[in-house]
Order: structure tokens, then C-alpha cells, then sequence
């Protein structure tokens, strides 16, 4: 009986290594997303009862090869409703080049549910409030405060900041419900290029409930009528992609 405490200690001490990843796991706020056909733009807004209307201006900043993208990094700014320079990272799956788990413990995490996959996102976010966007990567990179450099950093991205630069203007139309049973609120965003558009509609859930949230709002869209788009994926991914006639390999 007196070696009995042992398999017991060893529990407690294990549970106690763990606990600070599973509580920021836990901690991890998910947003579901399901892109539909923009012709239909019209009939989504009245049938799902969407209003307060805002627009912003974002800029996405990557080289021709999308190198940034890649990597899972994102860079963007928003001018508008919005107005910030956004770090965001998305690990690619398999990719051994940062520790997710160290991740969330340094910065807030969200999981985007999409119909490819969940993807996990790191973001910081900082208040831009210069009338100009810059063109260049050296120029967007000074912008950039200690934690997005330090996030950046963790990540072991490699950014050859000289060959970065403005790759996309958008302009983003944003609607909004207030109460749609059985979600507390719609988020509806439209995007729009010289070249495309792309329109999606999006949840939050709670950490444990990405997928029956993302169930519910399918059977919302079809009960609705709507049409889905047939590429169902992150719509920063797909325009990027679009924009630069280049596929990255993420997976």
C-alpha cells in the first residue's frame, strides 16, 4: 500500500503539464463559414433578415508566389468600418514549422470551420491610422509592433520582405442579423475584385460546437433555398489564389 501514491502522483503531475494546453484549446473561440453563389446576393439578405450595412477597404500583402500564404501567414489592412493591420497565422496541416501548442500560450487563437477543414488561426491586431497603405513589403513591415514581429517570429516564417507587396485591394460589404434562431447572430460579407466575387456567411460557436454549428447552418441555407458555392474553403485562400493565378500547397 505505501508505493500505492505513486501511479496517483504521476497522474496529478501529468494532468498539471497538460492543463495549460487543454484550457487554451478550450479557450479557442470557433467561427463556422459557408460560402454561397453572390448572384444569389439579394435573396440571402432578405431571407435571412440581414441589416446594418458597413463597408471597408482591405489590402493583402504576400509576393507573386504567395510565399507569405504558404506559410500560413497572412498580412492585412483595413480601412473603413475596420481600420487595422492585421498578422494572422494559419499552420498548414503536417507543417512542423511552429509548435501550436506554444502558440496558445502567447497569442488568441480562433478555429475557422469550413466545409475543407477547421483551421486553426493565430492573430494580432494593431489600430492603422495612416491615410495611405503602403505598396511595399520593407514599407508594411516597419508598421508592424513588437508582438505581430514576435508572432511572425514563433512561427519560424521565413519573409524576404524585399519581395513582398500589395497584391489585392478588396472591397468588403458587410451585413449583419440580430437574433436568426437557432444562431445569436448572421454575419454576411461580400467581397468583390476587378476580377471576382465571393460571398459568405458566418457563425460563432462556442469551442466544442464547430460542428453541429456548422450542421445547423447548412440545414439553415438549404431550408432558406440558397446556393452554396462549389469551392468551400477560406475566402482569403481562394481569393489570393485567384488573384495571383497560383495554388500554394497547404495541405
Amino acid at each position: 500500500m505505501k508505493n500505492d501514491w505513486k501511479p496517483v502522483f504521476a497522474y496529478i503531475c501529468t494532468a498539471l503539464f497538460l492543463s495549460p494546453a487543454l484550457r487554451a484549446e478550450a479557450t479557442c473561440p470557433v467561427e463556422v463559414k459557408l460560402l454561397l453563389a453572390p448572384a444569389a446576393i439579394q435573396t440571402v439578405i432578405a431571407s435571412l433578415g440581414f441589416e446594418k450595412k458597413t463597408a471597408t477597404r482591405v489590402y493583402f500583402f504576400d509576393t507573386d508566389a504567395l510565399d507569405l500564404l504558404r506559410q500560413g501567414v497572412i498580412l492585412r489592412v483595413r480601412q473603413g468600418a475596420d481600420n487595422d493591420l492585421t498578422v494572422k497565422v494559419r499552420v498548414p496541416e503536417g507543417s512542423k514549422q511552429a509548435d501550436t501548442s506554444h502558440l496558445r500560450e502567447l497569442f488568441p487563437c480562433e478555429i475557422d470551420r469550413t466545409g475543407a477543414r477547421e483551421n486553426v488561426s493565430f492573430s494580432v491586431r494593431s489600430k492603422y491610422k495612416a491615410p495611405q497603405v503602403p505598396e511595399l513589403g520593407t514599407e508594411i513591415s516597419s508598421l508592424l509592433n513588437a508582438q505581430q514581429r514576435m508572432l511572425v517570429r514563433e512561427t519560424r516564417a521565413s519573409i524576404d520582405w524585399a519581395k513582398v507587396m500589395r497584391i489585392a485591394s478588396i472591397n468588403s460589404t458587410k451585413w449583419e442579423t440580430t437574433t436568426q434562431p437557432p444562431f445569436g447572430k448572421l454575419t454576411l460579407e461580400l467581397w468583390e475584385w476587378p476580377a471576382g466575387n465571393i460571398l459568405e456567411v458566418s457563425t460563432k460557436a462556442g469551442p466544442d460546437a464547430g460542428p453541429s454549428k456548422y450542421a445547423e447552418l447548412q440545414r439553415l441555407v438549404r431550408i432558406k433555398g440558397l446556393s452554396l458555392s462549389p469551392e468551400q474553403d477560406t475566402k482569403t485562400k481562394i481569393v489570393l489564389e485567384t488573384i495571383t493565378h497560383h495554388t500554394p500547397e497547404l495541405r
